[in-house]
């Protein structure tokens, strides 16, 4: 088939129709981005110049320079919200911070990313919730100048604009205001604090995606969303915990989204997620990142043999052992094995499993690319 520009390859792929080659992303959201020690190694690999723009400290993860993007064969260009203008996030010292909604993160001496060591809600009643500070998620500085750069993106270049406002969570964000354990044990032993705490976070993902989509709504190809409903070997929740207490307002959220953008739906959702995808596409999401396919039943084979021409698919190559472990021929090989499932009638665009980590070598980042650019199914 004849060439197409980056934008109308995305499309086509989320679509399910056939596409000249895969879709590439690296650096198009918050959850298919590299780390800031990656990014060094990589601009050094590439011989280019360009600063480290940290999008989120915790994670010790960037926003990559459009003189790297050009040198790579990728397909995305990101448009991501802008810190608020008040906030309350604060230093308790060099290494400790408290970011906007009032969660503890301390940084290890001997590693770039940060842990979560105290949850400002794990005492919390249901009758604390309104008296709590919540983050000004309406804050107008968030929102700045994003209409320019999605319209610009949208209307003079050929790269499928991807848009998040980088704190979409639902779940994760309940949990990490009142531990893990603790909100778990609610779910169950306490569900209309459960319950509460959920309606209260999912009012303001809500209307942060309200301001944010006024703005870049109608610019954007896809809008992505995340919450992390999976472990190695399946999903954290029961799905019949998930379908009665987290998927009603994943419905909600999606439901909303469509009112303010055509953009596609990408939810990010680590581990084995295999046993909710019947309802992730009931409730109308449109893709999954990052496919993990190291986690069981997440192979290409078994998504695309079940979910093909349903459900699209993103990421698909391993950060655990082959980005990191393997050789450059390793990585080309899992690429092709990759693609050889997947195919090239659409539902998939080829990305590393989640954020490409310090530990990848830049050889083997480029060897990611190169593969997936060049192939062509025998």
């Amino acid at each position: 088939m004849k060439t197409l520009k980056s934008r109308e390859r995305v499309r086509r792929a989320l679509n399910h129709q056939e596409v000249d080659r895969v879709p590439i992303d690296l650096g198009g959201t918050q959850n298919s981005t590299i780390g800031a020690g990656a990014y060094n190694n990589l601009k050094a690999y590439l011989g280019v110049d360009a600063p480290s723009v940290i999008i989120n400290r915790a994670f010790d993860i960037v926003r990559m320079d459009e003189r790297v993007l050009a040198r790579l064969p990728v397909d995305t260009r990101c448009v991501f919200a802008n810190p608020p203008e008040h906030t309350h996030s604060r230093w308790l010292d060099e290494r400790t911070l408290i970011d906007d909604w009032g969660i503890t993160y301390r940084q290890p001496e001997d590693w770039r990313q940060w842990d979560m060591v105290a949850h400002p809600l794990a005492e919390a009643t249901i009758a604390d919730l309104d008296s709590y500070p919540w983050p000004d998620v309406e804050d107008p500085a968030r929102y700045a100048g994003l209409a320019d750069l999605a319209r610009d993106l949208h209307e003079n270049s050929p790269y499928a604009v991807c848009a998040s406002t980088m704190d979409t969570t639902i779940f994760d964000r309940a949990w990490e205001l009142r531990g893990m354990q603790q909100f778990l044990e609610d779910l169950l032993a306490d569900p209309e604090f459960a319950l509460a705490l959920l309606e209260k976070v999912a009012d303001l993902q809500f209307r942060r995606h309200v301001c944010f989509l006024r703005e870049v709504g109608k610019y954007i190809d896809v809008l992505m969303i995340s919450d992390d409903m999976g472990v190695q070997r399946g999903p954290l929740l029961r799905p019949q915990l998930y379908r009665r207490m987290i998927k009603p307002f994943h419905a909600r959220y999606v439901a909303l989204l469509r009112q303010h953008t055509d953009a596609k739906i990408l939810n990010h959702a680590c581990g084995s997620i295999v046993d909710l995808i019947e309802d992730y596409i009931e409730i109308g999401i449109d893709a999954c990142n990052p496919m993990q396919v190291s986690a069981a039943g997440m192979s290409p084979q078994n998504l695309k043999a079940r979910f093909g021409g349903r459900m699209a698919f993103w990421g698909g190559i391993d950060t655990q052992h082959v980005l990191p472990e393997g050789s450059p021929d390793d990585v080309r090989r899992a690429v092709r094995e990759t693609l050889d499932a997947m195919r090239l009638d659409g539902g998939y665009v080829l990305g590393a499993v989640h954020n490409v980590q310090d530990d990848v070598p830049p050889a083997n980042v480029w060897a990611m690319l190169d593969e997936a650019a060049a192939y062509r199914p025998v």
